[in-house]
């Protein structure tokens, strides 16, 4: 044959094609192109027949001649009939200038064209193997112990009916929402936070991020102050900075987010009150009528996010800030998924009803609505009782691991500071002065143990590089006091070499 000599050439190029990213027949129309640009073809050249080349390189048949159709169509190969394919003989390469394929295009500079990059935004950042790590201090993760599989299969199951599988499987343009689960979250999940909401007062989303996202969108403007807590919620932060840069830094203690004068001139308040992140403050009676009351003098609208108030807190007596509204003046957005499965992905938000349509509209320019499915096993999932069994259940757990979290950094970090615990998942932590936390986290890693550090969650970089949020939502009771050991053991190896 006229192709070249040596068949290995086939198997090494489609190999260094690996990892291109490409599906099979992408990977070999990209063979075919560096085959001609390192000069193992030229022009007029037979290639292998779509069975011989198929062996050799341990794909399907198909997928070659698939390959090799798109190639002749682009023109780089001829078909002749009862001969084969070969290299067409009117394609040139230019050998002279770095073996490149001659072409009049230049390469594109994606990066002017960006209006903003969200990659240089500061975040957090949670790896992919966070399981595999031994002692997992890591928040907002599911918690295999507390999963109720039984329960959602049966829930799952129910959804897949002939009746109500012809009420997912539509595509829901108009209205978007299983009234089913609406009516699931204003009977059971909002009276528990002392909210009162009719249907057209609330919409699901794809998360309680996707609904800062589509809130900033709609509302804020290049001109607007928006004040959020400091330290604060990181991905809040970094979508509203995609409208303004006009943030408003306001201090929080114990009792949450304190009123500055700071906060008077600020069009937005964005507020985590049930359990303040990271630092889990709850704001206190007497500061929600505050806030409240200067936000109606001052014409401010306030969006209260309450990411994980559905895991029962201690102080259960305190309503949502929502429920004390009597001007319209908050915006209240929740969480379902998190305590379950936060890959789950669906929240919700409760407002004024005019708000309520205008982001519906908006939603579906995004993502339509959230998997219809998912809505209908959740409403079972809900009405059945199996959500506030399964918060009971979490409560519990999470108290028991706190008590020997407590207990492990009392024996072995003592002169770290330690914030309040509310019946949450995680604890803020404040290490001495002179520890990094960013880059203590890489030595605690190689004692296998992840923590988050606490400087993404500060507006300035520069700004307090001692603090750390310890998650025990995912990991187990009898790990908790090993882990806390090795992470002494990593500070002091921090301190030998820092």
């Amino acid at each position: 044959m006229a192709y070249p000599a040596s068949v290995n050439i086939w198997k090494l190029l489609f190999n260094q094609t690996e990892k291109s990213g490409l599906n099979f027949q992408g990977r070999i129309c990209r063979m075919m192109f560096s085959a001609l640009v390192d000069g193992h073809l030229r022009s007029g050249m037979a290639v292998p027949s779509s069975r011989e080349l198929a062996k050799l390189i341990g794909v399907g048949r198909n997928t070659v001649t698939i390959a090799y159709q798109q190639l002749v169509e682009e023109r780089i190969l001829e078909s002749r009939q009862r001969c084969g394919h070969f290299v067409h003989p009117h394609f040139y390469v230019d050998s002279s200038e770095n073996k490149t394929i001659k072409t009049t295009s230049k390469t594109t500079s994606w990066v002017k064209r960006f209006c903003f990059q969200p990659s240089q935004q500061r975040n957090l950042i949670k790896p992919s193997d966070w399981s595999k790590y031994p002692y997992p201090f890591i928040y907002g993760q599911p918690d295999p112990e507390s999963f109720p599989a039984t329960a959602w299969r049966e829930c799952s199951i129910k959804a897949l009916s002939a009746r109500d599988a012809s009420i997912w499987a539509q595509d829901l343009t108009q209205q978007g929402d299983d009234p089913y689960l609406i009516n699931a979250i204003r009977q059971h999940i909002l009276p528990t936070r002392g909210i009162v909401a009719h249907e057209d007062e609330i919409l699901l989303t794809v998360g309680s991020q996707h609904a800062l996202y589509m809130l900033a969108a709609l509302l804020m403007r290049s001109e607007h102050f928006i004040g959020i807590e400091d330290p604060g919620y990181p991905d809040a932060r970094n979508i509203f900075m995609l409208h303004s840069q006009n943030i408003v830094a306001l201090p929080v203690d114990h009792e949450g987010i304190i009123f500055s004068k700071e906060a008077q001139q600020c069009d937005y308040l964005y507020v985590t009150p049930g359990r303040q992140c990271p630092t889990g403050g709850t704001l206190s009676p007497q500061r929600r009528q505050h806030l409240l009351r200067q936000a109606e003098e001052y014409e401010s609208i306030i969006i209260e996010d309450e990411y994980d108030a559905q895991i029962l807190v201690e102080n259960t007596t305190i309503p949502a800030l929502k429920s004390l509204d009597r001007h319209g003046r908050v915006v209240y957005v929740g969480s379902l998924s998190k305590p379950l499965a936060p890959g789950l992905r669906l929240g919700y938000i409760v407002a004024a009803p005019e708000l309520i349509d205008e982001l519906r509209h908006l939603r579906r320019l995004m993502v339509r609505h959230p998997n219809v499915f998912n809505q209908r096993v959740f409403a079972f999932f809900i009405d059945q009782g199996y959500y506030h069994s399964m918060l009971r259940r979490q409560f519990l757990l999470h108290k028991k691991r706190a008590e020997v979290l407590l207990k492990a950094l009392a024996q072995y970090l003592p002169t770290w500071h330690i914030y309040t615990f509310n019946g949450g998942s995680a604890c803020w932590l404040e290490a001495p002065m002179n520890i990094n936390t960013s880059m203590l986290a890489q030595y605690a890693a190689n004692r296998g143990v992840f923590i988050e550090a606490g400087e993404s969650f500060f507006l300035h970089d520069q700004q307090r590089k001692n603090f750390l949020r310890l998650g025990f939502g995912s990991i187990a009771l009898d790990k908790i006091n090993q882990g806390i050991e090795e992470l002494s053991k990593a500070v002091n190896e921090y301190h030998m070499y820092n």
